[in-house]
């Protein structure tokens, strides 16, 4: 019988495989803890990109669909990008000085290109194309070409990369508010000239209107287009048949029809309405109007007309169309996107609201770009109505004016309140109803000059808003003892007028103020502003009853104007002999013009008329431009005296004219 042997494993190796087993154990858990780490980490990448993509730490691909190859390349060097970076920022500057600038700005969408998520690399581009390197030009042109390109390197490039980026807003909204509607620059004029005759071009000449709804309709026309001319065709007969019918005048639904309806086809008044019988002798031209004017297509070429301008604004302006509407119909008015302020305070607004609760932005710039909404406000409110006849060979040729749109004004004070809580509401010194101590400065002084439009402009909806700020003035706008101010205890009619009238001290003072409320009258006829033109002829006559008041002891009659209906007849004539004024321009406001003023000027102009309407090219029909106002050989034989002052015969020479 075989003995079993009892062998015992020495105690050291004994010690040694229990610390192998101990090993083998803390090695599987730590490498099922390991798998679970990394199964979980897993779980993580999305919600963590997403926060990256959120606070602009890395390229969204959302953004940046059909980013060019350069960009995709040069952002794979890695280390040696940042000395690209500043091999390249300095080259270009060196370029700049050099006057080399098509190099410089290569170099400058390089510097872009390798840091497009660095959003100053943005901004110091636009700077340099749109104030150093434009300044440098030496024409309109080259100058309004370099603001263009700062514009669009920010609009077209850097936001896309950045849409979160609260400065290449600011920056862009500061080139337009600044560079193109501020006049600082020596060809600010020429700037606003370029904006509003392509914007004009794209959108045509504003519609006629009576109420904000009506505009607002208008717009919304375009909003509501299809998003695609190919889909709109398809499915819509009649707009169909008239791409067709365009295309057999050589008219494609593009552009280029924008351009002709721009040229040609007017709201309200229209130069075809005008013309002499067989005017246009180049045929094709004839069978455009023909077909363009032609009842039956009135519909559908307004359809077309909205899905081409929509396509246009969308992918060339990059502009987000139900925005705009948004912006218009639930915050700010009636924009004109003709005027550089309309477009400031679209991309303040934009950046105001997609930075909002966004971590990663500098709060100065936030509150700047914010500014920038009270400001292009203001300016609208001041600036906002255009009068344009553009010339669309040579847009710096243009006539432009623009003057003040009391519609804006409402709504400027409401977003004073608003912007003004949101910003220092938690001030324990805010005070509820007001913008804040930061803003109240600006917003009172603003104040008198919204009461001085609306009272000036009239109305009765003008007149209470008037009464309404001027009584927020003396509640909130007190003394420094806390007393009301004195120049607040007055009526409305003194606040407002007294402090013009009082400002008379020279005839050629007078006679100044009395010819601009007359010049601001006719403009507004010529807008189709009843209303507000009447009201500002009333405003010149009784400035010079004013003025006339105490020259009755003056015996040598050296203070005594004319009589008002001279001087109006004789403003009328000036202006319509203006040649900076256009045309059509002047065949509106005769059109508008109260038949008093037309009767009482017709037989001077007449003949003004005739060699106006014979030089342009097409001839105009003088009936139908400017027509003789019904009722004029009654008034001839009334002979109101309206030809200035009669001359004084019984006066020697060197003799004292005495009473």
């Amino acid at each position: 019988m075989s003995e079993v042997v009892d062998y015992k494993l020495p105690e050291h190796l004994a010690a040694r495989q229990s610390a192998k087993r101990r090993e083998w154990v803390i090695q599987a858990v730590a490498a099922s803890l390991a798998v679970v780490c990394f199964v979980g980490a897993g779980s993580f990448i999305r919600p963590a990109n997403a926060i990256r993509k959120d606070r602009q730490l890395v390229i969204d691909p959302d953004t940046t669909k059909g980013l060019p190859a350069d960009l995709a390349l040069l952002g794979k060097l890695g280390t040696f990008r940042a000395l690209a970076i500043d091999w390249a920022s300095i080259r270009a500057e060196r370029l700049k000085e050099e006057g080399k600038y098509y190099e410089a700005l290569q170099l400058h969408e390089t510097v872009c290109a390798l840091a497009p998520r660095f959003p100053h690399v943005w901004a110091n581009a636009a700077w340099n194309m749109a104030y150093n390197i434009s300044v440098s030009q030496y024409t309109p042109e080259s100058r309004w070409q370099w603001v263009q390109n700062g514009i669009r390197i920010l609009r077209d490039k850097g936001i896309q990369y950045n849409p979160k980026a609260v400065t290449l807003y600011k920056e862009l909204a500061w080139i337009y508010w600044h560079k193109i509607g501020d006049f600082l620059d020596d060809e600010h004029l020429n700037y606003k000239r370029a904006l509003a005759v392509e914007m004009e071009r794209v959108l045509g000449a504003p519609p006629v209107v009576l109420t904000d709804e009506e505009y607002f309709d208008w717009f919304r026309k375009i909003v509501n287009a299809p998003r695609s001319l190919d889909e709109l065709v398809d499915n819509d007969a009649g707009v169909a048949e008239l791409a067709a019918r365009l295309r057999q005048i050589r008219l494609e639904p593009d552009e280029s029809l924008l351009d002709f309806v721009a040229r040609h086809i007017r709201p309200e008044l229209q130069v075809s309405q005008l013309l002499q019988s067989g005017s246009y002798p180049d045929p094709l031209m004839t069978r455009r109007l023909v077909l363009l004017s032609d009842p039956n297509y009135q519909g559908s070429l307004d359809r077309l007309l909205a899905a081409v301008r929509s396509k246009v604004l969308r992918e060339r302006y990059h502009l987000d169309l139900d925005r705009m509407l948004s912006l218009m119909v639930d915050k700010y008015g009636p924009l004109d996107w003709r005027n550089a302020f309309s477009h400031s305070l679209y991309w303040s607004s934009l950046g105001d609201e997609l930075s909002r609760g966004h971590e990663n932005i500098s709060v100065f710039d936030q509150r700047n770009n914010a500014r920038f909404i009270l400001f292009s406000l203001q300016n609208l409110t001041m600036k906002g109505r255009i009068t344009l006849w553009p010339d669309f060979d040579d847009p710096f040729s243009s006539y432009i004016e623009l003057t003040p749109d009391t519609r804006f004004i409402p709504y400027l004070y409401h977003t004073y309140l608003r912007l003004g809580k949101e910003h220092f509401g938690d001030d324990p010194d805010f005070i509820e109803g007001t913008p804040g101590r930061v803003y109240m400065t600006g917003f009172n002084t603003a104040m008198h000059d919204w009461i001085q439009l609306l009272y000036l402009e009239g109305g009765e909806r003008n007149i209470e808003l008037a009464e309404n700020f001027y009584a927020y003035l003396r509640k909130n706008n007190p003394h420094p003892d806390g007393s009301t101010q004195q120049r607040y205890l007055k009526t409305l009619d003194e606040f407002v007028m007294g402090d013009l009238l009082h400002r008379l001290e020279t005839y050629k003072a007078a006679s100044g103020l009395i010819r601009s409320f007359i010049q601001r009258s006719l403009k507004q006829f010529a807008l189709g502003l009843t209303r507000p033109g009447v009201t500002s002829l009333i405003r010149a006559k009784q400035s010079r009853e004013f003025w006339m008041a105490d020259t009755k002891v003056d015996i040598n009659e050296r203070r005594i104007m004319q009589e008002f209906p001279i001087i109006l007849r004789d403003e009328i004539e000036a202006y319509m002999k203006h040649p900076a004024i256009a045309p059509l321009y002047k065949a509106r406001l005769w059109k508008h013009l109260p038949l008093s003023q037309r009767q009482m000027t017709y037989d001077h102009l007449r003949p003004y008329f005739g060699r106006l309407c014979g030089a342009l090219d097409p001839p105009w029909e003088v009936r139908l431009a400017f027509p003789e106002p019904p009722g004029m050989d009654e008034f001839r034989l009334k002979d109101p005296g309206y030809r200035g002052a009669p001359r004084r015969e019984d006066v020697e020479q060197g003799e004292r004219h005495k009473p």
